[in-house]
């Protein structure tokens, strides 16, 4: 449920800031006042998509702001995205530049637009007063087939079948790569076969490039290398006055001197270990002076490695390690495709039981399907009775289609208006007030079978008029007895169902066009709106009186929609 909304800089609002309760709230005013930008803003705050044309002139940035009261599915889905949860509220908020990229944020926490959508899907149902012509698309009778009879949620039949359908495709993905041109796949496997072969004529060790690289930069400098090494064994043993003739010498002194003066002890020790440690340099000097002697041959066998492995590394466009772990990745695949035939047979084995599998869940998906789709006959039929529409005909016609990701099913809404005529495409017969009051019947029809805890009417009752309105009103005020509704609207009739009642005006400040809410409390001030919806600007004494009978009228017991469990559907009993 919303519980409160706030505009920044948002079209032609300034700032302000709206709480809202449960139940249902109508927004009223004159046309141009501002309604639906509150339905707009809240469009965005949903993940909708955002223009720069929002901001409000002058400014640098609109902003939006939003609490919902958390839900058992929303705490889920911010533990899926990994959201921060931060109590019984759920805060979300978006900001759109003037370059028309913005930031959204959920508890305080930056995210995509894309994110957003998906904590958000299925909450809010915002509904315009252009919505109806979602009903003349039999691509989106479908869904609402499914969400009435719960047959796409998480554990209903379609979800089982979605299952079997991902792994149907895997499968054939699989087939695909085992499939193509019996010629393709033979030049595969030759030209597989020769870099296998010519990988394994070179034999390549991991690290062994690095190796060799070292050992031949060695070899190349070996007279250099012997010039330095024994320059360095000279000055440290074997000329006179050598690095460790010297350190003996000192050592002869300190001993002498240590007799006198037995402090001199520390110093003797480290001397010792001078000594010891300059004899064994000497020493290993010797030992690499002997080992280090000019190899031509081994030479020109380091560079010819060398050359081999650093051909295969530019041949195959990688270092040497990528190299050698190619290997088995080309070895996997030629064994593949080597015992292709085989391995097909296999997957489609595999096939065809994923798909006797993928067709039984078809059929139970369509059963599922049918089972809700006379039920929701039956209660849209009941609410166009009520709607003024007894006579008129609802059917729900179904006929095979191919399997895809949604079943077997192809499903269109058929609607006849008259007796004797046949139900139709309501695209080709439905006016906008027939479509209107079909939608307000299947959106009741609804309202008990989802997980939305909140509905958005935006003048969703254009069309209608008359004595209907006020069956219009009591249709949507029972639709917000299972979840919460705003609604904006100019019938009186309908305004005189709400819970609540907030007025939009648009008025003129320091030059500047602004929209403000007033809040409507006490049968007074809603009567003074609903006579001016009435009467026009000039409110006579006959608006005002007719606009008291109205909510009297409003408030008078009705027997109310007898409700089923959710995902069944609901039933309508008399509004009257």
């Amino acid at each position: 449920m919303l519980m409160s909304l706030r505009l920044k800089n948002f079209a032609v609002v300034e700032e302000m800031e709206i709480a809202f309760a449960g139940g249902l709230t109508v927004l009223t005013g004159e046309t141009g006042a501002g309604k639906s930008i509150l339905i707009d803003a809240l469009g965005l705050l949903v993940g909708g998509r955002a223009e720069a044309e929002v901001i409000r002139s002058g400014a640098d940035e609109a902003s939006m702001d939003a609490i919902f009261s958390k839900t058992p599915l929303l705490t889920e889905r911010l533990a899926e995205l990994g959201l921060p949860d931060d109590g019984p509220e759920l805060s979300v908020r978006r900001t759109v530049g003037r370059t028309g990229r913005g930031r959204a944020y959920v508890n305080g926490a930056l995210v995509t637009v894309g994110v957003l959508q998906r904590l958000m899907r299925g909450l809010v149902d915002i509904g315009g007063q252009h919505e109806h012509m979602a009903l003349f698309d039999p691509n989106e009778h479908l869904g609402l087939i499914d969400r009435f009879g719960l047959v796409g949620a998480e554990d209903g039949p379609l979800a089982r079948y979605l299952e079997a359908w991902r792994r149907l495709k895997e499968i054939d993905s699989r087939l695909a790569s085992l499939g193509g041109d019996e010629n393709q796949v033979r030049q595969r496997i030759d030209f597989l076969t020769f870099q296998l072969e010519e990988i394994d004529r070179v034999a390549p060790r991991a690290g062994e490039d690095t190796a060799l690289e070292g050992e031949r930069r060695k070899l190349v400098s070996g007279e250099r290398l012997r010039t330095l090494a024994a320059s360095a064994e000279e000055l440290v043993s074997t000329r006179d006055g050598a690095a460790l003739e010297q350190i003996g010498r000192a050592l002869h002194f300190v001993v002498d001197a240590e007799k006198v003066d037995p402090s001199l002890q520390s110093i003797r020790q480290t001397l010792l270990t001078a000594q010891g440690e300059v004899d064994e340099a000497a020493r290993s000097l010797s030992r690499y002076l002997s080992a280090l002697e000019a190899d031509p041959a081994r030479l020109e066998v380091v560079e010819d490695r060398l050359d081999a492995l650093r051909r295969l590394s530019r041949k195959h466009a990688a270092p040497l390690d990528e190299v050698i772990a190619r290997r088995a990745t080309l070895a996997t695949e030629l064994e593949t495709l080597a015992h292709r035939a085989e391995r097909r047979v296999e997957v489609e084995a595999e096939r065809t039981t994923v798909l006797a599998e993928v067709t039984s869940l078809a059929q139970a998906v369509t059963a599922a399907r049918k089972k809700a789709a006379g039920k929701l006959g039956e209660v849209v039929q009941e609410g166009l009775a009520k709607l003024a529409m007894a006579r008129a005909s609802f059917v729900v016609e179904f006929s095979p289609a191919p399997l895809s990701s949604t079943g077997a099913d192809a499903v269109q809404l058929l609607f006849g208006a008259n007796p004797g005529e046949p139900a139709r495409p309501l695209a080709k017969v439905a006016s906008g007030g027939e479509a209107s009051r079909v939608m307000l019947a299947i959106k009741a029809a609804l309202a008990g079978s989802d997980a939305c805890g909140c509905s958005v009417f935006d003048e969703a009752d254009a069309g209608i008029g008359g004595a209907v309105a006020d069956v219009v009103g009591r249709l949507i005020k029972d639709i917000s007895r299972h979840r919460q509704v705003l609604c904006i609207t100019h019938l009186p009739q309908v305004a005189a169902h709400a819970d609540a009642h907030l007025r939009i005006e648009k008025g003129e400040q320091k030059g500047r066009t602004r929209s403000v809410v007033q809040v409507l409390d006490g049968a007074s001030a809603r009567a003074q709106e609903l006579a001016r919806m009435l009467s026009g600007v000039e409110i006579t004494r006959e608006a005002l009186g007719a606009a008291e009978a109205l909510l009297r009228s409003a408030t008078r017991t009705v027997r109310p929609m007898r409700a089923r469990k959710r995902g069944t559907g609901r039933r309508l009993a008399d509004l009257a």
